[in-house]
């Protein structure tokens, strides 16, 4: 048994296949039919209370009192669509935007932070992304609130424009992922930004379904280790995460010490490609950004029924991942690396699709050892994808959360972009880059030094309306994504939240787009280091950035990665 579509998906489902995509979302200034009225029969009730007081009985009075609050907490709780804290906790919601809407410009302003605090993800870069979700134009007034030599808001750049730009051709987008076999199908991304790994289990069902009818004809959504839950269920093009626990995919397993692991289901695997024809690409996570090195955990109490059958788990049992994939555990890295070939190699003559893989740097001659070991046997993945030691995730411990891993994904894409040009190889390779890039800025950046593709988790569940309270790894998320609570469940409103993943994403990519122009490009990924300004401290990134000492320079590729 595998994931069922819930109702509500089913129901928006049908509306897409009737209307087609564009018309079923939900514009940001759409009312269901009944908020209007119950609102006015709840104000109507309230203007009532006082003369029914003065000139009917008593009774009348109170009726009209409890009416105004009946349909009140009706309005809140039941009808409206778009702000799922009212949905949560009804009235009481109403605090939060008042105080936002009124207020928080001045507290802000006389008593804590500015609009470029906050952490790990500052609030003029949250406004980007829920301003693209709501579809609302991104404009300011007066001018910036950056300091434009602070190297966290402004992504360590300044993107350099062309004032004579010249003739430049309409920007577009296209990357093929393994084009050079010619016995499996490629895959085709058309969207410089996708959604990166979240595993059903840490997003609950609604909010993945809300990623899944977002991303449909927009960008491709990875499913994260969880196994293929609700990430598919539009038909969007998705990209099939096997981690460790090989969920969904795989069988419990001994090793020869005695420590339990998981091992790949070949048959599971093949059977899971052959009936979900949207999977369009197998992604082997060696590991994760925000937790190098280690295992997840997914607690007995949120391994559901439901989860469980994705996961081909048993329910209600807690689910650990081991720390390495059982079938690349050997006596030396290389001999690993070795086994990691062999691996895609399998998997890809298994499921004819292209096979790529994630992880995030640690040592710089692991990089090495495998992109030698490609270039030796001619083989390898067809897509790398690096994480920033700066990711995110559901649930990690603080010390790999916070000192674990190389660096950021900019760096980390240069170092493996130098690497792959010098072998010769770089054209059987696409660079995904995630971590931090949550704006076409940010992106740009990505794309000056070697990506071909970016990700994104934490942009995505923003856009879903996630407001950082950094509840995560809680089960007590306050909007309802990364919980598992029906009552906070009920604030997400399936086809309203999809259409704002859907205005980020293809938003994002249009903004993305204009910016390539103006900096004189046609395409994102011939964004060169030339065109942006990079910013530095003394001694950071001293492995691979010149020190300047003036603080401000303008690198080239050949000074990147030099020694």
């Amino acid at each position: 048994m595998g994931y069922n579509i819930s109702k509500e998906g089913k129901k928006f489902a049908d509306r897409i296949a009737k209307l087609g995509k564009d018309k079923a979302l939900v514009p940001f200034y759409y009312n269901p039919p009944l908020q209007k009225p119950v609102m006015w029969l709840s104000v109507f009730c309230l203007i009532a209370t006082v003369p029914a007081f003065i000139f009917l009985p008593w009774w009348a009075g109170v009726l009209c009192f409890v009416g105004f609050i009946g349909f009140y907490f009706i309005h809140d709780f039941f009808i409206q669509d778009d702000k799922a804290l009212l949905r949560i906790y009804g009235p009481v919601g109403r605090a939060r935007y008042i105080v936002e809407k009124g207020f928080r410009d001045k507290i802000l302003q006389y008593f804590i932070e500015t609009n470029t605090d906050g952490r790990p993800i500052p609030r003029i870069v949250r406004d980007y992304i829920y301003q693209k979700a709501k579809d609302v134009k991104a404009y300011t007034s007066f001018g910036t609130e950056l300091d434009i030599n602070d190297e966290e808001n402004v992504t360590y750049a300044r993107i350099l424009h062309l004032n004579f730009p010249g003739t430049i051709a309409q920007p577009s987008y296209e990357v093929v992922v393994g084009a050079h076999h010619k016995h499996i199908q490629p895959f085709v991304i058309k969207n410089v930004i996708n959604i990166s790994a979240m595993s059903y289990g840490s997003l609950n069902y609604k909010a993945a379904e809300c990623l899944s009818f977002g991303a449909k004809d927009v960008c491709y959504v990875n499913t994260g280790e969880g196994g293929f839950g609700p990430h598919g269920i539009a038909g969007n093009d998705v990209v099939f995460q096997i981690g460790t626990g090989k969920f969904g995919c795989g069988d419990h397993a001994t090793l020869p010490d005695g420590k339990p692991t998981r091992v790949l289901n070949r048959q599971l695997l093949k059977e899971l490609v052959t009936q979900n024809p949207n999977i369009k690409m197998i992604q082997l996570k060696i590991s994760q950004g925000a937790k190098p090195g280690v295992g997840g955990m997914l607690p007995a109490e949120k391994v559901t029924p439901e989860i469980a059958a994705v996961r081909k788990v048993e329910p209600y049992k807690a689910v650990i991942s081991p720390p390495q994939h059982a079938e690349l555990i050997a006596a030396t890295p290389k001999e690993a690396i070795l086994k990691l070939i062999d691996f895609i190699k399998e998997i890809r003559n298994l499921t004819l699709l292209p096979v790529g893989i994630k992880f995030c740097i640690g040592r710089l001659e692991e990089v090495d050892m495998l992109v030698e070991a490609m270039k030796a046997t001619g083989d390898g993945p067809d897509a790398i994808q690096l994480d920033g030691a700066d990711g995110g995730t559901g649930a990690g411990p603080n010390l790999f959360v916070n000192y674990v891993g190389f660096g950021g994904a900019v760096e980390s894409v240069a170092y493996l972009d130098k690497k792959l040009k010098e072998a010769g190889i770089r054209d059987r390779v696409v660079i995904g880059a995630s971590g931090r890039l949550f704006t076409p800025v940010h992106a740009a950046l990505a794309f000056a030094y070697g990506a071909d593709v970016i990700d994104t988790a934490r942009g995505a569940m923003l856009s879903l309306g996630c407001i950082q309270a950094l509840k995560c790894h809680t089960g007590d998320c306050p909007t309802g994504i990364t919980t598992s609570k029906p009552w906070r469940v009920h604030g997400i409103v399936l086809n309203e939240k999809a259409t704002r993943v859907h205005n980020y994403f293809s938003g994002y990519h249009k903004d993305m787009m204009e910016l390539t122009r103006v900096m004189g490009f046609s395409d994102p990924r011939d964004i060169t280091p030339e065109a942006v300004r990079m910013l530095s401290y003394e001694k950071d990134f001293a492995k691979h950035f010149e020190e300047d000492p003036f603080g401000l320079f303008m690198p080239t590729p050949q000074k990147l990665i030099e020694n």
